[in-house]
């Protein structure tokens, strides 16, 4: 670490992320950017982390429903489905 901070290794790519920092308009600590698309700013609660990685991973992965045969609509309850195992044989 100390040579890196002596040769300024990484001096580039930290200047160009307060730059970026810059362009959100973020201007205190802590800050986190999930997805580029949502930021949590200063000491929040473990839930709005929680809430907000969840709410930007059903985002980034959408469920795609498929025909299974043997379902329908009554086998479906609050966001899910009940699908009997395939038989053996």
């Amino acid at each position: 670490v100390r040579a890196a901070l002596e040769r300024d290794t990484y001096a580039a790519e930290v200047r160009a992320d307060g730059n970026r920092a810059r362009m959100f308009g973020i201007s205190g600590v802590p800050f986190f950017a999930i997805d580029e698309r949502y930021g949590i700013s200063g000491a929040q609660p473990a839930e709005l982390f929680t809430q907000t990685l969840e709410q930007a991973w059903a985002e980034a992965h959408p469920l795609t429903m498929v025909g299974v045969a043997g379902t329908d609509a009554a086998d479906c309850a609050d966001g899910s489905c009940a699908i009997e195992p395939a038989s053996e044989g």
